[in-house]
């Protein structure tokens, strides 16, 4: 079976596809199967959404408030600096 490939998503439409996958989990009875499904689509999406904000992390800048500099932003593993 062939793979298609899909346009590159933005956070906010990833976010609300993510959402939409959720609800469909959590708000009725599936098969098994197409719960498996779902769930596979939902981790892929959010790696997908965890990858798109280390990308933007990077991007981000700071202005030094002891020197008006503007430095790149400088966090920890879990974006706090």
């Amino acid at each position: 079976m062939a793979v298609k490939k899909k346009k590159a998503l933005s956070f906010e439409e990833g976010m609300q596809e993510l959402t939409v996958l959720v609800e469909k989990l959590s708000g009725s009875e599936l098969p098994l199967e197409e719960s498996i499904a779902l769930y596979e689509q939902g981790v892929a999406l959010h790696a997908q959404l965890e990858a798109l904000l280390a990308q933007q992390k990077k991007r981000i800048e700071m202005i030094d408030p002891d020197t008006a500099e503007i430095k790149a932003f400088e966090g920890n593993e879990n974006g706090v600096s």
